[in-house]
């Protein structure tokens, strides 16, 4: 089933926000192929004032909002114990 946009008085509005198909993984993962419609196409980033931006790219932070290196991951297990090998 495709998905449409309706407005207030549930009619089609025009124009329906755009799409990609999108495939993930490819089948050589251990996971099965999953295609699915991303309805991004049409986002565009805003400043407070309303006028478009460039989304940056993602910095991690610490408390103080200063920048951080992001640590590896480690897994624990139930009793928050570091796992390893």
């Amino acid at each position: 089933m495709a998905y449409v946009r309706h407005d207030e008085n549930c009619n089609p509005v025009d124009p329906q926000p755009g799409k990609t198909s999108v495939t993930q993984f490819g089948g050589n993962e251990g996971w099965s192929s999953v295609t699915y419609e991303n309805f991004n196409a049409d986002y565009q980033a805003r400043n407070a004032d309303n006028t478009s931006r460039t989304p940056g790219t993602y910095q991690a932070r610490n408390a103080d909002n200063s920048p951080r290196t992001p640590g590896t991951y480690q897994r624990h297990d139930e009793n928050c114990n570091p796992v390893t090998g």
